[in-house]
């Protein structure tokens, strides 16, 4: 009849997925019914997720392209070799940690950009990195300060790494942990310039200078790890300041 309810044979035919995106209430607000609109509707953020989880092999992937540009005639191949131990070692101890702790992908892009400095410096070696020679002229320099740069850099970038692995492997307190991780970088760095002594010493004595970059100066490890110290207090104050921030936002 003219007019009456339309008869169940005449509703159109869901797939699953629309019947899905009707009972959710997602029916009409993309375009038109289907299974396209209804998984659209249902997974607003797959694009961001998908990016998530592709991060660390993209990530990974530009850094080694990167290292076996920089790998290719470096100006000291012997300083090179004692300078990509570290990128060695550090690679290794994340690579076969994973399993068991995965960094955040703030984290791990934080470490790939101070191992990217530290294959800057390898390949020239750190008294001779050119953008060290543009800051010296910049600022009246008396000397190239790349591997200031780079120690303030190792507290500065590894203190967010540093702090998530103190609060969700050992529990400390997210406060506690910032200024944990401090204590430990201050430490790391005091370790690094003591084994970098050695090793100079006993690998390659002749090379002493081009390995440590002390460029004349005897308080040059003493100043390292002060820069180190002093890269991680500004990353910790900054982590402190835009929590309380986002804190009297919320408030």
């Amino acid at each position: 009849m003219h007019g009456g309810s339309p008869s169940p044979s005449s509703s159109p035919t869901l797939s699953p997925a629309g019947r899905d995106a009707r009972a959710s209430g997602s029916e009409g607000r993309g375009v038109g019914l289907g299974e396209a609109s209804a998984e659209r509707n249902k997974f607003p953020h797959s694009n961001a997720r998908d990016i998530g989880k592709h991060f660390l092999p993209i990530a990974v992937a530009c850094y080694v392209a990167f290292w076996i540009a920089l790998a290719i005639h470096p100006l000291d191949r012997s300083d090179w070799l004692l300078e990509n131990l570290l990128i060695f070692i550090s690679v290794i101890v994340v690579a076969f940690s994973y399993r068991k702790f995965r960094f955040s992908n703030l984290s791990y892009a934080l470490i790939v950009v101070f191992l990217a400095f530290h294959t800057i410096g390898a390949h020239y070696t750190y008294a001779k990195v050119p953008a060290g020679f543009w800051m010296q002229d910049w600022l009246h320099l008396n000397r190239n300060h790349y591997d200031r740069v780079i120690h303030f850099s190792f507290g500065f970038l590894l203190l967010y790494p540093m702090r998530e692995l103190l609060v969700r492997s050992v529990h400390a307190g997210k406060q506690w942990g910032t200024w944990l991780a401090v204590a430990a970088l201050a430490a790391l760095s005091s370790f690094f310039e003591i084994i970098e002594a050695v090793v100079a010493q006993i690998v390659r004595p002749d090379l002493g200078a081009a390995y440590l970059g002390t460029q004349g100066d005897i308080w040059d490890a003493q100043k390292d790890m002060g820069a180190a110290f002093a890269g991680a207090v500004t990353s910790a104050l900054a982590i402190v300041l835009l929590k309380r921030a986002s804190a009297e936002a919320v408030g």
